[in-house]
């Protein structure tokens, strides 16, 4: 059933690599549409619809967070087999060459053309269709020494590839020399509350991180009621029974989709971006960006941990975990209220979650404690001079700004 072919070790890195972009990128879209959400009758939706818009919100966040599990444990297996670990990724929407057809990621307010794309990419494999005998009898070339095929369309055909990857060369080379980097220089729960993130060992470790990650996503089958597949569809029935009731019922603020206050280098196309044009708006916009990026850049430095000890690394995993709560949530839950400027009347702007070419991860401790503290600090003045500014969205920013001071201070 796998589309996915792995004989090598640089065939096994290409597809892992390309699996944390895929977690990386799914789990700011799932972000970006719980952020876009009303959070007050004030907004135009009942206390019973409020009531639901927020049990979504939690159970967006909810999968979110097992999704940064999953990025976690992909990057664990990274560095098991002898690869880096990926926090780098396409800036959204992805060029429809980055990744096979059925991974179209954007970023889409909360409404049904979102949560459809929520469960097509959750969607078990199971579910899927047979595919035509010709491409079943397929085999792959010979000389195909350096990349791999890459037809599937699920993630759970994209890991059943890499788990017979894992049992292919685990044969072929000997789980010693397969696992060949130290569990150490791995990121464990003892560092985030997530339980089923594990050291990969061997192959029995590898393959439980799989089933982990598979299981949450796309479940075991079509009916596991815990799984994000069926979570999607719940809220997609949900949300149906009230548009059936109220036809104008709309649970999200009105978003622009894809929005950017700056536009990215590495897209094919830029006829599915929206440019934000409010100077406060791209001011907010620039600060969530830049306090996006410093996470990724701590979170790197903490999965390719080297000259750390054991209090900078629960430092390092403390502030990237409060720099969600803390930071991100409530810059991007102010920035979906704010305008975006007049070529796009009567919408607001949004997190665009932009990587830069400067979202390197420091080599070395001493350099990247000072780089940290260094960025912090400007970050923080930044937000504080936001809040000064006029129709800002000051509760917000003041939060911001102290929770990015004390932070600093940790790197001081």
């Amino acid at each position: 059933m796998a589309s996915v072919r792995i004989e090598n070790r640089a065939q096994l890195i290409y597809l892992l690599t390309e699996s944390a972009e895929l977690e990386h990128g799914i789990l700011c879209c799932y972000l970006f549409a719980s952020m876009s959400l009303k959070d007050s009758v004030d907004e135009g939706i009942s206390p019973e619809q409020l009531k639901a818009v927020r049990r979504w919100r939690e159970l967006i966040r909810e999968i979110s967070l097992q999704e940064m599990l999953h990025l976690a444990s992909v990057c664990n297996l990274l560095t098991a087999v002898g690869g880096a670990p990926q926090l780098r990724r396409p800036n959204l929407p992805v060029s429809p060459r980055a990744y096979p057809e059925s991974f179209k990621l954007r970023l889409f307010p909360f409404c049904m053309e979102a949560i459809d794309q929520f469960v097509a990419i959750e969607q078990p494999t199971s579910l899927l269709p047979p595919p035509p005998p010709e491409e079943s009898m397929k085999l792959g070339k010979l000389s195909d020494i350096f990349s791999t095929e890459r037809e599937y369309k699920s993630q759970g055909q994209l890991y059943g590839g890499v788990e017979d990857g894992l049992k292919y060369l685990a044969q072929k080379y000997g789980e010693d020399r397969l696992f060949v980097g130290p569990p150490g220089a791995q990121t464990a729960d003892r560092y985030f509350n997530l339980p089923d993130l594990i050291p990969i060992r061997d192959l029995d470790s590898a393959l439980k991180t799989l089933k982990v990650i598979v299981e949450q996503g796309e479940g075991a089958s079509a009916d596991v009621p815990d799984s994000h597949y069926r979570k999607f569809l719940r809220i997609r029935d949900e949300y149906q029974a009230f548009l059936d009731e109220d036809e104008y019922f709309e649970p999200a603020r009105p978003v622009l989709r894809n929005p950017y206050a700056i536009r990215p280098t590495d897209l094919a196309t830029e006829s599915d971006i929206n440019i934000i044009e409010d100077p406060l708006s791209i001011d907010v916009s620039s600060l969530f960006d830049g306090c996006y990026e410093l996470m990724v850049q701590m979170l790197g430095r903490l999965f390719v941990h080297a000259e750390e000890s054991e209090a900078d690394l629960r430092g390092l995993a403390d502030t990237t975990a409060q720099m969600m709560t803390d930071v991100l949530l409530p810059l991007g839950n102010a920035l979906t209220t704010l305008p975006a400027g007049p070529s796009h009347p009567g919408k607001n702007a949004g997190p665009s979650f932009r990587l830069s070419r400067g979202a390197s991860i420091p080599t070395h401790r001493d350099a990247a404690w000072t780089i940290f503290g260094e960025r912090l600090n400007e970050l923080a003045a930044y937000a504080r001079f936001l809040r000064a500014e006029e129709g800002s969205p000051a509760a917000a920013l003041a939060q911001v700004g102290e929770a990015l001071s004390g932070f600093a201070a940790r790197f001081g």
